[in-house]
């Protein structure tokens, strides 16, 4: 497995530049090797140890991409490459996206982060009511779910109007606002409301008011399908379990296999039906850094972690402990950080109090990039401590 997955990976005398002397004058040039050996060495050994077939990187600082590189395979059976114009699923990042979009109608004049979504949907349930969309955006509004993790939808309804229809049959799992539970069903919600208020659908408002503008070329959508050749062969070493709708735990097989994921309906698209670069999302991160898709503003709002009622915050666990308007975030002392992550294989950390940023892409879920992204960060921050 070590020679095979080195031979993918591809790297020529990673560790050339690390041999001097830590007391040596070094020129920049030869320091910016050295950085880019220790970050390959990185990678490396994080692909060989999680087992992850192929990999992207991009890294900003101070507004510019400063490192990119593409490892390993897109496609084990076919020996595909990475390559920078590999395209790769980023699932829940794809909520950010959702935010972004939510946020420039509020810009607009045409939405209101605490107006019950009932102001713009119609016929919805009483006990909806009084969910406002802010609520929605940060998962504190207690709507059931209307998918699961293997983006099956409830009680197999496929068509997208019968599953909106039956969601909305099931009780709240808390009153809104008492609590935090991340439900996919809040961003459908969403979906719908941007779709309402821009009068495109979804996917072309996005297209227009993003992708389009940041010059995102690699960046499209999962539904509906369409043949993308530079698409990435996903894996996995999981098979998860459920009870009803609810990820319960997962059987490990030694050896990854293909994973499918069906996008059966563009609703489902605000969730996590975005497909993207490293170099893309580098660019939309640059974008949103320098308040080109929505004003200073809004992009304090969309990465604010949002209280609960007692005035603790919640978030997926000890160390991604805060969200916000689709944003969750690394709340700690020293070196905070945003942290978009996507269906355990995807994740973009933006640390805004030291101007850097960092995009993993990978073809394998279960790889968990955020567990290691800040060593990755670590060689441009010093003193960050990689604990995670």
């Amino acid at each position: 497995m070590l020679n095979r997955v080195s031979a993918a990976i591809g790297l020529i005398a990673v560790m050339g530049g690390l041999a001097a002397s830590a007391n040596a004058r070094t020129t920049p040039v030869a320091e910016a090797n050295n950085k880019t050996a220790a970050i390959e060495q990185l990678i490396q050994s994080e692909m060989i140890a999680r087992d992850i077939p192929g990999l992207q990187l991009a890294i900003v600082q101070n507004g510019k991409i400063v490192f990119t590189g593409a490892y390993g395979l897109a496609n084990r059976e076919t020996s595909a490459p990475v390559t920078n114009k590999t395209i790769f699923r980023i699932n829940s990042i794809s909520k950010a996206v959702t935010g972004v979009a939510a946020m420039q109608l509020v810009e607009a004049g045409k939405l209101d982060l605490d107006a019950p979504i009932s102001t713009y949907l119609e016929k919805l349930p009483e006990a909806w009511s009084s969910v406002t969309v802010r609520q929605a955006l940060t998962h504190t509004s207690g709507l059931p779910e209307i998918v699961d993790d293997n983006t099956r939808p409830i009680d197999g309804l496929v068509d997208p109007d019968a599953s909106w229809a039956r969601v909305q049959q099931n009780p709240l799992t808390f009153p809104p606002g008492a609590g935090f539970r991340y439900s996919q069903t809040n961003y459908v919600a969403m979906g719908k409301i941007i779709a309402k208020l821009s009068g495109k659908s979804f996917s072309d408002f996005v297209r227009d008011r993003q992708f389009n503008r940041v010059g995102m070329k690699q960046t499209g959508f999962a539904y509906p399908v369409s043949a993308k050749p530079d698409l990435a062969e996903l894996y996995t070493h999981l098979t998860l379990k459920f009870d009803g709708m609810r990820t319960v735990g997962a059987d490990r097989s030694e050896t990854a296999f293909v994973r499918q994921e069906s996008w059966t309906s563009a609703q489902l698209l605000p969730i996590g039906g975005i497909q993207s670069t490293a170099i893309d999302l580098a660019k939309w991160v640059i974008a949103i850094q320098k308040w080109q898709l929505v004003n200073k503003n809004s992009v304090e709002e969309l990465w604010k972690p949002q209280p609960q009622k007692d005035g603790s915050y919640r978030g997926f666990n000890a160390f991604i402990n805060g969200y916000g308007l689709g944003w969750p975030s690394v709340r700690r002392a020293e070196h905070p950080a945003l942290a978009l992550t996507g269906g355990a294989r995807a994740t973009v950390f933006i640390y805004p109090e030291d101007d850097l940023s960092v995009v993993v892409l990978t073809n394998l879920m279960g790889a968990s990039p955020e567990k290691f992204v800040d060593k990755i960060a670590s060689h441009y921050i010093p003193g960050l401590a990689a604990t995670n």
